[in-house]
């Protein structure tokens, strides 16, 4: 990867000789592996696998939603290979098992550092908990500025990007939908 990114830096017409890009290629690839790319190395089955019973008892007396919100993220857009960053809101509704709260931030970070559009992550993440933790209902919302849209092209800066997407009960009761967006605030 390296070697790639100082190509592309020469083909640029960049002198990569220069003291402050020799190291350049090499922390660029770093960077990118370790945080735009990491999450093709995660499997959300793996992730959600750390499930547990509340206090011993049975999950499903713990029936009430759970809501992790304004999970910072970033990823990049796929389009244009351009930074983007928000603030994810996760939520879902137990059916016999738990996750701890930190799984769910390593979830996101599962799809959101892939080349993907926000829409499927966004997607991806409600759908990971229903396949792998077995909830009732999953509920993720990700808003976003995306450096695609705010520093090129249309060019404008404050544009907030908001997907959304129910899955399981969230998707036939309207009560739970809003439930989730009051809590999460500012969207409903």
């Amino acid at each position: 990867m390296s070697a790639a990114i100082r190509t592309f830096l020469e083909k640029a017409g960049i002198d990569v000789s220069l003291p402050q890009l020799l190291d350049t290629p090499q922390r660029v690839a770093q960077s990118w592996s370790e945080e735009f790319l990491d999450g093709y190395h995660a499997d959300p089955l793996l992730i959600l696998q750390d499930s547990f019973e509340a206090d011993g008892r049975p999950a499903e007396n713990s029936s009430g939603l759970v809501l992790v919100k304004d999970i910072p993220f970033h990823g990049l857009c796929p389009h244009h290979l351009l930074p983007l960053q928000g603030r994810a809101h996760i939520g879902y509704l137990p059916d016999g098992k738990l996750v701890p709260f930190s799984g769910l931030v390593r979830l996101l970070d599962c799809f959101a550092h892939r080349l993907e559009v926000q829409e499927t992550v966004t997607q991806q993440v409600a759908e990971a908990l229903m396949a792998h933790l077995g909830v009732k209902g999953a509920a993720a919302v990700l808003e976003s500025e995306q450096t695609c849209m705010t520093l090129r092209g249309v060019k404008r800066l404050g544009t907030r990007i908001v997907t959304s997407h129910f899955a399981g009960v969230f998707t036939s009761r309207a009560d739970l939908r809003s439930d989730f967006l009051r809590s999460v605030g500012n969207l409903e």
